[in-house]
């Protein structure tokens, strides 16, 4: 089933995710599947069991009998501050800067305003994660975001993107329970283009409301905030797994992340902390991680679901690395171009890493 895009940080035109996902075919032939040529894991858990989803005019607010209700995941601090991924094709390039910083709820507060048509979602009381992402691509196009998050739950508050270059819009999002609120503005002509986002006069809003929800207190997060929660929750660690509810494109997607086996990858990059750096050329060891999504409106639609991410669609495979949880490489399958990978080139840490003196595998 394809939707239109229209409610979230990547609804308007997916150029900057198709641009990005286009240049990662370098690295992948058309015609194979993105699985690591290492064996199948030997360590597959059973995956956790599936959301049922839940139709608007449910009055009860409980969910059917027999179906747990979700934890929160136990996400906890990341040791990185900023991770730098590139792909390339060709002769184009496009990098992504990932970075993360804890905030106050007022940070987004006074960003993002309370929506008119619906119940925002709460702010925890104590800080939040704030997941910023810039993204480079040619042409001269570019995007800056910044998620918010609930620490605790990876749940998305809000949200501000700005894309430049090529039909430029600026879009201040705010979480609600049950969708997705927007402010939207772009330049009415080519004077104002020129002009900072913040006097751009050609302005909508609008709520998006799925028919078909979660169960009630379920964390709904965002795509943007996918490599950071992957890394929180640990998944390089033995039998690890994490379930999460985007909301991409106008309907709710369940996405089951399951740790797999080890494995040995090559890898080429440089690592910096306060007081010191290092590069690391050579084997890491990572352990597998693979994701596969299903729209909660449309479950038969399987590896077809647009899951939000870069293009992606349907299933996700991540190098975990052991002993740190940052994601070294990801890859994936994009429609009309095939099989996607994308790798880590930088990483700025908190502090030390433990085997800093340590020689590389």
């Amino acid at each position: 089933m394809r939707r239109q895009r229209a409610g979230s940080t990547r609804r308007a035109q997916p150029v900057a995710a198709a641009a990005l996902a286009c240049l990662c075919l370098a690295a992948a032939g058309p015609n194979r599947q993105p699985v690591p040529s290492q064996p199948a894991p030997a360590i597959t858990p059973a995956p956790p069991q599936s959301i049922a989803p839940q139709r608007q005019g449910e009055s009860d607010g409980t969910q059917a009998s027999g179906t747990p209700t979700p934890t929160p995941a136990p996400f906890g601090d990341v040791i990185w501050r900023e991770l730098h991924y590139s792909a390339h094709k060709f002769i184009f390039g496009a990098s992504t800067t990932l970075s993360v910083q804890r905030v106050t709820p007022a940070a987004l507060a006074t960003l993002v305003g309370r929506p008119p048509k619906a119940s925002p979602v709460a702010l925890p009381a104590g800080e939040i994660v704030a997941v910023s992402m810039a993204t480079d691509l040619p042409f001269g196009r570019n995007e800056r975001v910044t998620l918010w998050l609930d620490p605790a739950t990876g749940a998305a508050l809000g949200a501000e993107k700005t894309t430049l270059g090529h039909s430029p819009y600026r879009k201040l999002l705010r979480f609600t329970e049950g969708g997705l609120y927007t402010w939207r503005s772009a330049p009415k002509d080519s004077r104002e283009a020129i002009q900072a986002p913040e006097a751009w006069t050609q302005r909508r809003q609008y709520l998006v409301s799925p028919a078909v929800k979660p169960p009630p207190g379920t964390p709904v997060t965002d795509s943007y905030g996918l490599l950071y929660l992957v890394s929180a929750a640990r998944l390089d660690r033995k039998e690890s797994s994490l379930r999460l509810v985007m909301l991409a494109d106008e309907g709710y997607v369940e996405l089951v992340f399951t740790a797999g086996g080890l494995a040995y990858r090559r890898a080429d990059l440089e690592e910096s902390w306060a007081g010191g750096t290092r590069h690391r050329d050579g084997q890491i060891l990572v352990r597998t991680v693979r994701a596969a999504g299903h729209a909660l409106d449309d479950p038969e639609a399987g590896q077809d679901v647009d899951l939000g991410f870069l293009g992606m669609r349907g299933a996700l495979t991540l190098d975990v690395e052991v002993g740190t949880g940052i994601p070294i490489a990801f890859a994936g399958r994009a429609e009309h171009i095939g099989d996607l990978r994308v790798r880590l080139d930088r990483a700025v840490l908190t502090g030390s890493p433990a085997d800093e003196s340590d020689p590389i595998p």
